[in-house]
């Protein structure tokens, strides 16, 4: 005779402000935390990274890890989605035991694969990068960028076709089958008639909620098959200000077949009009908007309200610290944002700094969540333009 126990687990160090009960949170956090029992998978981690006796606190103390990237993340974490069965749940809960001794790599991916965020060193604490809809931290033009013996400043790779999967089977502890294993089959019927059938078999590590088992498997369908793109380029000391995760937008003239970024010339304040590095077309028709980088450095969008003179733009408000010489990137209605996630800075010998970066698609989440879809607009006016589709023997690349 088997006997299983359902056990509710330990009691763990939560942040001091979070009712793990109805995962609500009061105030503002001021760093201390307190026991209680939670299933959230970000007080999950923190307990396996700090705890000395099971976990890695013989090696990482809590100033080691980065517990203001675990708030954040917990609180997406807790976040309501649709079920699948009328109801809501929390996005994302982490139910599993550990029942033998593992590598400690193996064990913190497992952690952050329940997230949807990767571990990442930022050279003073361990910190973590989620998959979740951010702000621009800052966007590159061609004038940024430093260019290759070639004369290209932006490298485009693409996924390969056998890394596109369009069907995948996902096991998880089923409440419902005496908590034993069940498959969720989560199939992109679209993608199979372009793609063909490519199935992925994966485990959801600590899921035990069949809707958050589906979600885990048209997330991964969903990001292979939106975020294809990757970019590689070179910058001079702008590089220092970014750690893997942040997310930048990418205004490469090439690329989109028409002029969407360069620098400020000149500010004229009094009739908030910029007068730009080279000419730009608008449309006749629809909202144009232009990001410009504030006194903070953030950028910030303005509406285009006239155009003067082919180089000269005047705005609707002008950002308070918008200095000559920053950067402008243009918005524009019949073109998509280009957004990528920073997943690699390297500093070159030479002190420039290269980027590496993957295609980030905000409107996934959506889609992944809340069962939305949408028809992506494209990124580029030019007629052709390089797709990855053509490199079945393991990706395409162009620049």
């Amino acid at each position: 005779m088997t006997v299983n126990y359902h056990i509710r687990g330990r009691i763990i160090q939560v942040p001091s402000n979070y009712d793990p009960e109805k995962r609500t949170y009061s105030g503002i956090w001021d760093g201390s935390l307190k026991p209680a029992y939670s299933n959230n998978p970000a007080w999950c981690l923190w307990d396996m990274l700090t705890h000395p006796r099971y976990g890695m606190g013989k090696r990482l103390g809590a100033a080691d890890v980065d517990k203001w990237a675990l708030y954040a993340i917990g609180q997406y974490c807790d976040q309501t989605v649709p079920d699948g069965f009328g109801g809501t749940e929390p996005r994302m809960t982490f139910n599993a035991y550990l029942a033998q001794q593992r590598k400690a790599w193996d064990v913190l991916s497992d952690f952050c694969s329940a997230m949807r965020c990767m571990p990442v060193w930022n050279g003073q604490t361990l910190t973590f990068v989620q998959d979740r809809p951010s702000d621009v931290v800052w966007p590159y033009t061609n004038s940024d960028v430093v260019v290759d013996d070639n004369g290209v400043g932006f490298r485009y790779s693409f996924s390969a076709l056998k890394d596109r999967h369009t069907a995948v089977e996902v096991n998880y502890t089923d409440p419902q089958n005496g908590w034993q294993t069940s498959t969720e089959l989560v199939e992109d019927p679209e993608a199979i008639l372009r793609y063909g059938r490519n199935l992925l078999k994966m485990d959801a590590f600590g899921c035990t909620s069949r809707g958050q088992a589906h979600r885990a498997g048209l997330w991964v369908i969903k990001t292979e098959l939106l975020e294809t793109q990757t970019v590689d380029f070179t910058l001079g000391s702008q590089g220092l200000r970014h750690t893997p995760g942040d997310i930048i937008e990418i205004c490469d003239n090439d690329y989109a077949g028409t002029l969407t970024g360069g620098r400020v010339l000149s500010i004229d304040a009094a009739t908030r009009t910029l007068t730009l590095d080279r000419e730009v077309t608008l449309p006749e028709t629809g909202a144009a908007t232009v990001n410009l980088i504030n006194g903070s450095g953030k950028p910030v969008s303005v509406d285009i309200t006239a155009h003067p003179a082919p180089d000269r733009i005047q705005v609707s408000t002008l950002p308070d610290g918008v200095e000559t010489y920053g950067v402008w990137g243009l918005s524009l209605p019949s073109l998509r944002r280009r957004l990528f996630r920073c997943v690699s800075v390297r500093e070159n010998t030479d002190g420039t700094f290269a980027i590496t970066a993957v295609q980030h698609v905000p409107e996934k989440e959506a889609i992944v969540d809340n069962g939305a879809s949408f028809e992506p607009q494209s990124g580029s006016l030019n007629s052709v333009i390089p797709t990855g589709s053509a490199a079945p023997d393991g990706g395409g690349e162009c620049s």
